[in-house]
């Protein structure tokens, strides 16, 4: 790699996600600095560094797992050593919390423990929990033991851990969403990465993330509404966890009287779990739409539910469940380029796992295939390149333990896009895109999705973008702004994510479609 590198190491210095991704974006708005990146030193960092090749070959002293990193990567040792400088000087200038409260100022007066703050406003009813994950099933405890329902957004939780907090939340008649719970709405309030979507009769139970928010904002954009909107979690309905929070989360729709059709979306579903937690959703009397990823063709028909064959789908038949009817999406074919003879696969990068896993049900068929989810059947692979069709979820928790999750931060994306763009194997690249509390998202791909397309066309080739943007007109970006963003880079952005995939298969190379 060329160009001139630096490391800094501050030892014994913790800083939040937040104080390491606002540094990340100060370094990198520096001109003449390609890549720069603050985190803490733990063993998962060091080797994400290491896969992003932003390691140093030299540390200027062993990096301990408490220890703050700086990396950046400049044009040359001037700009490098002036970024080393800025790093040392922002963060000089924001103390740290034991610093603040050693000083004795206002941080004195806030509250220091659930139990203080749930005092100070004993109305609540909700916690969000998001911190490290080996800590995160002991203040989720600590909520649910005051009586509070928690959103426990961090990953790195357990099996055992959620179980006992599932079945612990149970006893209380409470709800516990997640683990690794990014996105929900309740009572028409978006938490996490969720968008405000228009109020309306349709209940959601999905797992968590981009599933969720693909539907709401399908039913969105359909001229449906939703009642709420449960995270249960990416691993609910796997046979270790039995469905509790999903099943729970039923339990409370049911009792709702503003929700009138149900929805299920899962993934990483068990088949008899998956059906335990439809018949559950029947027993309400109300309609129900069900999709869960992977699980095509294996389920039985049962009275009052409807299977439905995408997640897009399922937005449809909610709709229609709901008395909304709406016209069909309008497409455009599209043509193939003119490929170099090496082009071949099809390589997905995507932030979020259920859509991740949803495109990789639709492309069972291409050989060979590898992802980094845990699929039966399906080679595993977490490296940005891979000789073959490669569908990867840099949201999972191999890639975020320890770092901000790729929607804040899309560092790890755009490496993976620059890995792309060199691979001149690849045909066609299929990613999503989701609006975050961060602004634009496609502004910090622009530089890499512009390296895809000229370096393939510099190697004789093209490669195809194809992209599914989430969110709604009444969001923040609009969602028709980040697809004209998108479109005026080259890429093809599709009315939904089933929508993209089939357009990305149709466009890979004769001989490797389907």
């Amino acid at each position: 790699m060329s160009g001139a590198m630096r490391a800094m190491i501050r030892a014994d210095e913790y800083r939040d996600a937040g104080v390491l991704l606002g540094l990340t974006r100060h370094l990198e708005s520096s001109p003449g600095v390609r890549r720069a990146v603050a985190m803490m030193a733990t063993p998962r960092n060091l080797d994400v560094l290491r896969k992003m090749a932003l390691a140093p070959p030299q540390w200027p002293l062993p990096p301990k797992p408490g220890d703050l990193l700086v990396v950046a990567l400049a044009d040359d040792e001037p700009t490098v050593i002036e970024a080393m400088k800025r790093a040392d000087a922002w963060l000089s200038s924001r103390p740290t919390a034991g610093a603040l409260v050693a000083q004795g100022t206002a941080m004195d007066d806030a509250p220091r423990t659930l139990a203080q703050a749930l005092a100070r406003q004993p109305e609540t009813h909700l916690a969000v929990v998001s911190v490290p994950g080996p800590f995160a099933a002991r203040e989720a405890r600590r909520a649910l033991e005051l009586g509070l329902s928690v959103m426990l957004v961090s990953d790195g939780v357990t099996v055992e851990e959620e179980v006992s907090l599932k079945t612990l939340a149970d006893a209380h008649g409470l709800l516990v969403m997640g683990p690794d719970c990014g996105a929900a709405l309740l009572d028409g309030v978006p938490l996490g990465f969720a968008t405000a979507v228009r109020r309306g009769d349709i209940g959601v139970v999905a797992a968590s993330g981009t599933g969720l928010l693909e539907l709401t904002g399908l039913i969105h954009r359909l001229g449906g509404g939703v009642s709420h909107a449960v995270g249960a979690g990416d691993r609910d309905l796997t046979e270790a966890i039995g469905g509790r929070g999903t099943l729970a989360a039923l339990d409370r729709l049911a009792g709702d009287s503003a929700t009138k059709t149900l929805v299920l979306l899962g993934r990483s579903c068990s088949r008899a779990v998956a059906l335990r937690a439809a018949e559950r959703a029947a027993a309400t009397g109300r309609p129900v739409v069900a999709h869960f990823v992977g699980l095509d063709g294996e389920l039985p028909e049962l009275p009052g539910v409807t299977w439905a064959t995408s997640i897009a789908d399922a937005a449809w038949r909610a709709c229609e469940a709901s008395g909304v009817t709406a016209p069909p999406w309008s497409t455009t074919p599209l043509g193939r380029p003119d490929y170099a003879p090496s082009q071949r696969w099809l390589r997905g990068l995507y932030v979020g796992a259920t859509l991740c896993a949803e495109a990789l049900a639709r492309c069972r068929h291409l050989s060979p295939l590898s992802t980094n989810l845990a699929v039966e059947g399906v080679t595993r692979s977490a490296r940005f390149r891979a000789a073959g069709h490669h569908l990867l979820d840099l949201g999972d928790e191999e890639y975020t333990r320890g770092r901000t999750h790729p929607i804040l931060d899309p560092s790890l994306r755009v490496d993976a896009i620059y890995n792309a763009a060199n691979d001149e194997a690849v045909a066609v690249l299929l990613f999503d895109v989701v609006p975050g509390p961060s602004g634009d998202p496609v502004e910090p791909l622009r530089q890499a999705l512009t390296a895809v397309r000229e370096r393939s066309l510099a190697r004789g080739g093209e490669i195809s973008m194809v992209a599914a943007v989430l969110g709604t007109e009444d969001g923040s970006p609009r969602r028709s702004a980040v697809v004209a963003s998108l479109e005026a880079l080259g890429v093809t952005v599709t009315p939904d994510h089933a929508t993209a995939v089939e357009a990305a298969l149709a466009l890979l190379p004769e001989g490797e479609e389907p």
